[in-house]
């Protein structure tokens, strides 16, 4: 494929996104896993799906690399096309029978983000977007919530094991949403509760210490539904190193703002 028509691209990905979610369930992944560091599980799901679409993948683009959450960082050449998948974002859940995982996938083209695409096969819901062209749920065009009261929005705040050392900071964070907000929701897959925001069910979503894999998909997906999204410095994301994330309208990033540091 010389010339790159994103349109087909994500049709592909769509595609064999949803074959490889029925790798979900055909196995057991509370029988079948492995212990990365602490709450932090890969199963025999995460590393099927990530073998399928890998395949499938670096065949469509032959000249593309790919950067996957099993793999790491060590052999990604940004230079030219990557695709940032996450094969199960969510895996915490999925090991435990919580129905709230996806798969994310994204494709850079110089070392931007111009597909995003999550696929939620517990709910049949595929989220996705192409650069400049809008975000859309399962066909249908979608924004993030034009909430214009902090007081009323309800914002989703991810705690992952990365502010195990800083406890008080996190539960002065979340003593503060839950304070001054119409509440609180901690579902467990970043990518999950960005594009949540992206279709306003979330107003704002807060998290620190996600890999590109993380983000990447969501965090184009909710900019091209009309979301504000930074980094916890307040900085502009960068696809290249491990980072928090912000987003929402600019209401709710506004007053988010105070948790940069």
């Amino acid at each position: 494929m010389t010339e790159i028509n994103y349109d087909d691209v994500l049709s592909i990905m769509e595609k064999e996104m949803r074959n490889a979610s029925k790798i979900f369930f055909e196995e057991e992944p509370h029988k079948n896993f492995k212990m990365k560091g602490k709450n932090d599980y890969v199963t025999v799901v995460d590393f099927k799906v990530q073998e399928y679409l890998k395949e499938k993948l670096l065949k469509l683009i032959d000249t593309s690399t790919l950067l996957a959450e099993e793999d790491g960082f060590d052999k990604t050449d940004f230079s030219k096309y990557t695709w940032i998948l996450d094969p199960v974002d969510g895996t915490t859940n999925l090991f435990h029978g919580l129905n709230h995982s996806v798969i994310s996938l994204a494709f850079m083209e110089d070392e931007k983000i111009v597909i995003g695409a999550i696929y939620d096969p517990f709910t049949d819901e595929f989220f996705k977007a192409i650069k400049n062209k809008g975000a859309y749920l399962n066909g249908k065009k979608i924004s993030v919530s034009d909430v214009d009261d902090f007081n009323k929005a309800l914002i989703g705040v991810g705690t992952g094991g990365s502010r195990l050392n800083r406890t008080d900071e996190t539960f002065d964070m979340l003593r503060f949403i839950f304070e001054n907000t119409a509440g609180v929701r901690r579902i467990g897959s970043a990518a999950l509760e960005i594009v949540y925001v992206a279709c306003g069910r979330y107003d704002g979503f807060i998290e620190d210490g996600l890999n590109l894999w993380d983000y990447a998909a969501a965090k184009l997906i909710a900019e091209e539904a009309g979301g504000v999204v930074f980094d916890m410095h307040g900085e502009e994301i960068n696809t290249q190193r491990k980072g928090g994330i912000i987003c929402g309208n600019k209401v709710v990033t506004g007053e988010l703002r105070r948790f940069i540091y």
